[in-house]
């Protein structure tokens, strides 16, 4: 049996991050997968393969990205959650569907992983696929730790049924490929038949239908930036007057240097798990509280 099929609530297991977002995925009952393979993301579909010889769960290699995509999004408008992954240059091939999905939106939860690669480990480039939450209007999470990394996939399906929208959960290679302990959960069953209900006047985008779209996306945008303000790992730490803005792997790296200086006293962190959209109202409060500000992330500016 493949270690991640484990059905032991409670128990701790060591998890490569990637083999923790898979683990995630499964106590949300994921129902659906498929992917273009690409480092650093390559190890998530590797245990859906493994794991779809075992169980009832869908997965495929799709031909690209953009077929993954698009495949992914025809279950979960039929009411399976479903996970896409790809690398970030991938997203490139994806943006097309990625865009009018954003409008048309979902009925089962669906997640999309892109994985960044700063310093080009295995990538032509180095972009921020961040600029994607911004482009399309959807929300985004970025977790910092392999735990963190499971707990925020089952909390990404549950925001995307919510929102009726895929939701992007960013990635950077050092969480991919981290390892470190995390405790399980409880493994939902696996759904094996959806139901695609008919309603052209919502899945065909065309003018008409779309600038209603968009007026809908904007609301749920709305609704995205109002959980961003109590998201549990939207968090501000500590009390000094030396503010900190960090997410994703940067804030382990921010944590260790506070500790090796010694200056915790001094320190206040603002800790963005649910990146976009940017929770202001907790953004505004820790400004209030601190002297001077320093930002630091993978990748941009």
């Amino acid at each position: 049996m493949h270690k991640l099929l484990t059905d032991s609530p409670g128990k701790e297991m060591l998890l490569l991050g990637n083999e923790a977002i898979a683990r995630g995925a499964l106590e949300a009952g994921l129902s659906f997968a498929t992917c273009y393979p690409g480092t650093p993301s390559s190890e998530i579909p590797e245990q859906f393969f493994r794991i779809s010889q075992e169980t009832d769960l869908y997965f495929e290699y799709s031909t690209n990205e953009k077929v993954a995509l698009e495949v992914g999004a025809g279950a979960a408008v039929s009411g399976l959650r479903t996970m896409v992954t790809m690398k970030h240059v991938g997203l490139n091939v994806a943006a097309d569907p990625l865009m009018t999905l954003a409008y048309s939106g979902v009925k089962a939860g669906m997640v999309i992983v892109t994985a960044d690669d700063p310093y080009l480990f295995s990538s032509q480039n180095e972009q921020d696929n961040r600029y994607y939450a911004r482009l399309s209007g959807l929300p985004m999470l970025e977790p910092t730790n392999t735990q963190e990394m499971k707990d925020i996939t089952k909390m990404a399906f549950d925001l995307s049924e919510q929102l009726e929208l895929p939701v992007l959960l960013r990635t950077t290679t050092r969480l991919n490929h981290v390892r470190g302990k995390v405790v399980l959960g409880e493994l939902q069953p696996i759904r094996t038949k959806g139901e695609f209900r008919r309603n052209p006047f919502h899945f065909v985008a065309i003018p008409a239908v779309s600038r209603k779209l968009h007026k809908l996306l904007l609301e749920k945008y709305d609704q995205a930036a109002r959980k961003a303000e109590s998201w549990p790992t939207n968090q501000i730490i500590g009390n000094g007057p030396w503010g900190i803005v960090t997410n994703g792997v940067s804030f382990n790296y921010v944590s260790d240097a506070i500790s090796d200086l010694g200056i915790q006293d001094k320190v206040t962190i603002l800790k963005l798990g649910f990146s976009w959209p940017l929770p202001k109202g907790l953004i505004k409060q820790f400004l209030d509280q601190v002297d001077k500000v320093l930002v630091v992330e993978e990748l941009e500016p």
